[in-house]
């Protein structure tokens, strides 16, 4: 943790029992944790800073972000209903394209690899956003066929980006499926897009961002708050496994 080797009674530590105590949700950690796994077995180092730039910038600033700047428009004004993605979003395809890749990847445990390839993704991702601009269509006379276009796009790759994460945050999918109103998604959907005429559900904050007083009390020794009786319970079915 921070360049030194793990210490309770430093306070180098992470108690996953208190991370969980504290409302900090696992899929950040998972999701940190990954991004710094390679095939190799080696040490790693928990930075806070750099676990709050990761999960806020990556998680909710490039990935959610994609799917909170079109769903609303696609609920107010066209019912959650998309439209087909045009032949000529190359990036969606490309995306699509891309699935063995990463596939190889995670099979090769070169998770950091993975999960860099997908972030890039989701960049070009908030660049094509950027560049159709839903929320200039909206208010734009006559413009509503390419304001549904551009948001139906941008949920089909999302989508897509969530597939690729599924693996390292199976929760968060599963919210995903939820909201988009489909099945439990596999890799092999990867292959496929949804169809013109499907309903999205409607759109609720799917990840919120680390706050610095979360890992401030995370380290705080004094803070460590009393195990739960279920807690202690698991903890005790812990330590007789291990004897």
């Amino acid at each position: 943790v921070s360049g030194e080797k793990m210490s309770k009674s430093r306070g180098t530590g992470i108690d996953p029992l208190k991370y969980l105590d504290l409302g900090m949700n696992p899929e950040w950690l998972r999701y940190y944790i990954a991004a710094k796994l390679n095939s190799h077995v080696e040490d790693i180092d928990f930075n806070p800073e750099d676990f709050v730039a990761r999960v806020n910038s990556d998680l909710v600033g490039k990935y959610i972000n994609i799917a909170s700047r079109a769903a609303g428009f696609l609920s107010r004004r066209f019912g959650g209903r998309l439209v087909g993605v045009e032949a000529s979003n190359a990036l969606v395809r490309d995306l699509q394209a891309d699935a063995a890749n990463i596939a190889e990847m995670y099979d090769g445990r070169e998770f950091g690899k993975a999960l860099r390839s997908v972030m890039q993704w989701a960049d070009q991702a908030n660049g094509f956003v950027d560049q159709v601009k839903p929320w200039e269509l909206a208010k734009k006379p006559g413009a509503e066929a390419a304001l549904q276009q551009a948001c139906s796009d941008s949920i089909q790759i999302f989508r897509l980006l969530t597939i690729y994460l599924k693996p390292v945050m199976p929760a968060l999918a599963r919210q995903v499926e939820r909201f988009l109103n489909v099945p439990e998604l596999g890799w092999q959907d990867a292959g496929s897009l949804l169809p013109a005429g499907h309903a999205i559900g409607e759109y609720k904050h799917l990840m919120t961002r680390v706050e610095d007083k979360q890992l401030d009390a995370l380290f705080n020794i004094e803070s460590v708050p009393q195990a739960s009786a279920p807690q202690r319970h698991a903890e005790k079915q812990i330590g007789r496994a291990h004897v």
